[in-house]
């Protein structure tokens, strides 16, 4: 009967282990996923566009040749954060992730959506976002990825372009 005892003991210990690491690790990912963004001259709150993905300009596993990205980190803690990025005729999206690496919103920006900016803010602000803007409420600080279509170096120099009519700010209060 001891032995049960101890059994039903190892077994509880290893579930609390592992839901302890399943919890910990997605924020250790982004906390050091922001990082190594900041240390290779990533601002917050800039876009910041990537050089055109090639076996020398990867930095991480596959990213795909046929796409130009661009990167912004964001605190919201700060305050709230307004994202835009204008549509093409191409793909396009743009997705934000949270603290813990869940993807929490995606937007087209191909001129199918009707996609008129984020507003980001800290659960319980009610920020004035622009018209039309969407909300979301998350804590803390967290990434957007914009992703556009760019074969090639022309659509991957058009991509670019793009990301200079981009915002990526603190929402300031109107005067």
């Amino acid at each position: 009967m001891r032995w049960l005892a101890a059994a039903a003991v190892f077994l509880l210990m290893a579930l609390i282990g592992h839901l302890a690491v399943l919890n910990a690790i997605p924020s250790r990912i982004m906390a050091t996923a922001q990082l190594k963004m900041a240390e290779r001259g990533v601002e917050t709150y800039q876009w910041t566009a990537s050089p055109r993905m090639t076996p020398q300009t990867q930095t991480i596993v596959r990213p795909s040749p046929d796409l130009a990205y661009a990167l912004c980190r964001f605190d919201v803690s700060d305050g709230p954060v307004l994202l835009t990025a204008p549509a093409s005729d191409t793909y396009g999206s743009l997705s934000v992730f949270d603290q813990r690496t869940n993807n929490v919103f995606i937007a087209r920006l191909d001129g199918e959506d009707d996609f008129r900016g984020l507003v980001i803010h800290a659960p319980g602000e009610k920020p004035d976002a622009p018209e039309g803007a969407e909300t979301l409420a998350m804590p803390g600080s967290g990434l957007a990825l914009i992703r556009r279509l760019a074969p090639d170096e022309p659509a991957h120099a058009a991509a670019t372009a793009l990301v200079e009519q981009s915002t990526c700010s603190l929402l300031r209060a109107a005067p």
